[in-house]
């Protein structure tokens, strides 16, 4: 199922050529609408795509004056879910954007009629109609699951805004990188250098925003990416150890647990720290196991890109694994001999010492700060003051392993239940134990975060990443269930994520953690010359949105010259939380348009005219110490949670 769906896209891949190039030749230079464009290209794609399907993808015997009717049938109901799609989507996102979403949708749906109907039905009885309980079969099986799975994370992309402070942070280094072409050292700000971590994200981020633009997709691409080539991984390692059934499971297991679906779209160091580690895991096994020099190379390869997204702390976790692993297995002898320790540990050197002298003599203090500050301190102070760009996280030690409870759920519950049916029955030996040592290699996998951050001081969930890989591999092997229940464990998270999308999609729910709706609002009203300033605090995100044009005023004196300046501002002040009602009243009218009372039936008429809604001016208030003499001259417009938008009176 999942290789014919392979081929399936991959001969897609040539019409949707076809599609798209019509498509950007109609809008770009004949003048036509997406809409009208979009339907040209995918008539011109719909021949080429049913000869190749029927020769190459299901190879199918059955006549053409069979096939080609239904294969028509289907695509002329892709063409009208392709029309109302990019109707809706157009309008709400860029075009292409909206273009590669139908596609994808379309794609599925194409695919799925095709093989049921068309080409493929239930031959082995020699039916000739469409039978539902194929469809359930196919739905339920494992390479369908994952195919969800992946499809709701691809979908929901850029449906919503970067979150702050991390995405946004990470994004807004990356457009910077772009826009003053500094490759060596990513830049908080303009003219600061950051020292928290190593390049690898930015640059990836940075490059996916070169070919796509600004926007949120092709921010958090390369972190599907890197999820994708984890699953590529983890099912390559299991298929050779444990056979396709458990490969699939693998892949099902991990793809389908909060933590990774969540990070597989989200603009963090974490996915490319997690990709370092299984590739260097996966390559390490591989190695004992087929005694083939290229792993052994492999592992370090693995270790250099953990090196260059988040630093030693790669080196620390896959150290940690291999030395526990070890010492249980007592296998030393067979890891002295089949690893590359010094050829491979120079390839490595090669690969990654060379930034990290650039970014030392490009910015001198770095490596000081980077070692000692963010992987000393920061593990041994409880709530480190040093952090140059944000505050240290303090948590109560050993809660590392309730945060993998929740990032691994739903899998980790059943895990656990089983982990502990097996301890409570005597059987834990044989629970995780096995002649090759695969079971007790994933459980150290899995255990190795756990196991070092349960002393660190400050911490987050996605600490927890590094491991999930190995505890798919593991309960994969370990845990039996039915395909209903394995249908509802898998889709329970990505259904419930998409589910938020959607409610905020199409909905007038602020997301609180983007400056995006302020953004918008600001962007509506404000004129060509007139800037956005935030008093003291400037979210990462209002400088994405805004490509680096806000502006942050440090303190009152700062607001006060804002003020008293001829042009007009827009302005962004923190106000207290749950001060500002957001519901539109006519007393907040009133004071917003300086009308009198006598004036309240223009001000109903008004009402309907005005694009925003209008916070009261009196239920409200600001977070820091405001004279008078200045709030006075700031008129409010609308409150985004904690942030409320202002404009100077003129």
């Amino acid at each position: 199922m999942l290789v014919k769906f392979l081929s399936f896209a991959t001969v897609g891949v040539f019409g949707t050529l076809v599609h798209y190039s019509v498509l950007y030749f109609l809008v770009q230079f004949q003048g036509y609408s997406p809409v009208f464009a979009t339907g040209c290209g995918a008539l011109s794609g719909m021949l080429l795509n049913y000869l190749l399907n029927f020769k190459v993808t299901f190879n199918s015997a059955r006549p053409h004056t069979y096939a080609l009717p239904r294969f028509v049938v289907i695509a002329v109901v892709g063409m009208v879910m392709n029309q109302f799609l990019m109707a809706d989507l157009s309008q709400r996102i860029y075009y292409l954007y909206a273009q590669v979403l139908t596609t994808l949708l379309v794609l599925n749906w194409n695919f799925l009629a095709n093989h049921l109907w068309t080409f493929n039905m239930d031959e082995k009885a020699g039916s000739a109609g469409f039978k539902f309980t194929t469809f359930c079969t196919v739905f339920r099986s494992v390479s369908g699951l994952i195919l969800v799975v992946w499809l709701i994370r691809l979908i929901t992309l850029g449906l919503y805004p970067l979150y702050d402070p991390s995405e946004s942070r990470y994004a807004e280094m990356a457009r910077k990188m772009i826009e003053t072409q500094n490759w060596v050292t990513p830049m908080i700000d303009y003219g600061v250098p950051f020292w928290g971590k190593p390049p690898l994200t930015i640059w990836l981020t940075a490059v996916s925003l070169s070919i796509g633009g600004i926007n949120e997709f092709f921010a958090r691409l390369p972190s599907l990416m890197l999820g994708f080539g984890m699953v590529v991984i983890v099912y390559f390692l299991a298929k050779k150890q444990r056979g396709e059934l458990v490969a699939a499971l693998s892949v099902l297991v991990l793809s389908s647990s909060v933590l990774f679906f969540v990070m597989s779209g989200s603009v963090a160091m974490d996915q490319c720290l997690t990709f370092g580690i299984t590739l260097a895991m996966a390559s390490f096994w591989l190695a004992l196991k087929e005694r083939k020099p290229q792993w052994g190379y492999m592992f370090f390869i693995g270790l250099s890109l953990g090196l260059m997204a988040k630093g030693p702390i790669a080196l620390v976790l896959t150290g940690l694994n291999i030395v526990l692993w070890t010492i249980l297995t007592k296998r030393w002898q067979e890891l002295w001999n089949v690893i590359p320790w010094i050829s491979g540990s120079l390839l490595m050197l090669a690969i990654c010492l060379p930034w990290y002298l650039i970014a030392e003599q490009r910015t001198p203090g770095f490596l000081e700060y980077f070692i000692i500050g963010e992987h000393w301190k920061r593990f041994t102070e409880s709530g480190w003051k040093g952090d140059l760009y944000g505050v240290g996280r303090e948590h109560t030690r050993g809660i590392i392993w309730l945060y993998w409870l929740a990032g691994g759920f739903p899998w980790s519950l059943i895990f656990l239940k089983s982990l502990t049916q097996a301890l409570l029955q005597n059987r834990l030996k044989t629970f995780l134990l096995s002649q090759d040592d695969w079971r007790i290699f994933c459980f150290i996998w899995m255990l190795s975060p756990l196991l070092f951050f349960t002393f660190s001081a400050n911490l987050i969930w996605t600490y927890v990443l590094p491991g999930l890989p190995g505890f798919a591999l593991l309960a994969a092997d370990r845990m039996e269930y039915s395909n209903r229940r394995r249908s509802i464990l898998s889709l329970s998270v990505p259904l419930v994520f998409l589910a938020v999308v959607m409610v905020y999609q199409f909905s007038e729910i602020d997301f609180y953690k983007s400056q995006k709706h302020l953004v918008d609002v600001y962007q509506q009203q404000a004129g060509p010359e007139q800037r956005l300033a935030y008093f003291k605090a400037r979210p990462y995100s209002a400088q994405f949105y805004l490509q680096g044009k806000s502006i942050e005023l440090p303190g009152i004196e700062a607001l006060k010259a804002s003020l008293d300046n001829s042009e007009q501002y827009y302005y962004v002040i923190r106000i207290k939380d749950g001060s500002a009602g957001r519901e539109f009243n006519l007393h907040a009218l009133r004071d917003a348009l300086l009308i009198t009372e006598r004036e309240s039936q223009a001000a109903e008429k008004l009402k309907k005219l005005l694009p925003v809604k209008f916070a009261a001016t009196t239920d409200y208030q600001f977070e820091d110490d405001i004279p008078e003499a200045i709030s006075s001259k700031l008129q409010p417009i609308q409150a985004f949670g904690r942030y409320m938008l202002f404009r100077n009176y003129p």
